[in-house]
């Protein structure tokens, strides 16, 4: 890389750092407890990101608010011993995960893809990708208030780097990659609806845009991709479900938005050796 590129990288992880800290408030506030389950069976809803976004950073316990000096990514929680300063209740251990899962992700596209206008789809779906994915985790929801906004911008930023690059074959790749991620699931989910909430449905949606964008001009690219992510999503679930089950029993319930997150991710890093065993690699 140019000398220029390095210092992008390096500002770029800085902002990363920034973006996971951000995105532990988003965990933290945007799902709300029900009362009482809803039509579809889920204990949480979403608040209007007006009530997210608002008031300024405060202990969800005391209600005091958080210094400047407790609020570094990583580095704050682990000084802190994963304690409120003002009285001493824990802060959930996400947050160091978080902090420190954005920035590593951007350097793994930075890896795979490299500093040019290509990176600016997977760059859009990081941060999305992993609130969905710890909210998931702690609540069972995929929240819409995060999957369709993330989605308009992904396909936006699509557009850009098809523009730019003069390939505008990449864009329907990406709606292969798509339909063949989406479609599986939401047939699975119209037929057995208690098997899988819809909210994996609409997440496919995003990521299976996504990984397909990286199958570049060749549409069986973006298919085979997106049946990469749907084996690499089950053998993740599968491992999850059995360490859950041994831990929680038989009944625990396992989330399937990180499983879809965490592979369509691989599926993206690995997509140049993927598609170049099948003659199908088309995006350099």
């Amino acid at each position: 890389m140019t000398p220029t590129q390095w210092v992008l990288v390096v500002f770029g992880t800085l902002i990363s750092f920034a973006v996971g800290s951000f995105l532990c408030v988003v965990v933290e506030r945007l799902p709300v407890a029900l009362d009482e389950p809803n039509d579809y069976g889920d204990l949480y809803d979403t608040r209007p990101w007006g009530e997210v976004l608002g008031g300024n950073s405060r202990c969800s316990s005391c209600g005091e608010p958080i210094r400047a000096v407790d609020k570094i990514p990583v580095l704050s929680w682990f000084l802190l011993r994963g304690k409120c300063r003002g009285c001493g209740d824990r802060i959930p251990g996400f947050h160091p995960v978080v902090e420190l899962l954005v920035p590593l992700l951007f350097l793994g596209a930075v890896w795979a893809i490299g500093m040019d206008w290509r990176i600016l789809p997977l760059l859009g779906l990081i941060p999305a990708g992993v609130a969905v994915s710890a909210i998931d985790a702690r609540t069972m929801i995929v929240p819409t208030r995060i999957v369709w906004p993330a989605f308009a911008l992904v396909v936006a930023l699509s557009v850009i780097s098809a523009a730019i690059a003069g390939e505008w074959a990449w864009l329907p790749t990406a709606l292969v990659g798509l339909a063949v991620l989406a479609g599986p699931l939401f047939v699975l989910w119209f037929l057995l609806p208690r098997g899988m909430g819809f909210g994996d449905v609409r997440l496919a949606v995003l990521l299976g845009w996504t990984v397909g964008f990286y199958g570049g001009t060749q549409p069986v690219a973006g298919a085979l991709l997106a049946v990469l992510v749907l084996f690499a999503a089950s053998v993740f679930g599968l491992f999850v479900g059995i360490v859950a089950m041994g831990a929680r029993g038989r009944k625990a319930k396992v989330p399937w938005g990180p499983s879809l997150f965490a592979a369509a991710f691989l599926a993206i890093v690995v997509a140049e050796p993927f598609l170049d065993a099948f003659g199908a690699w088309s995006l350099s």
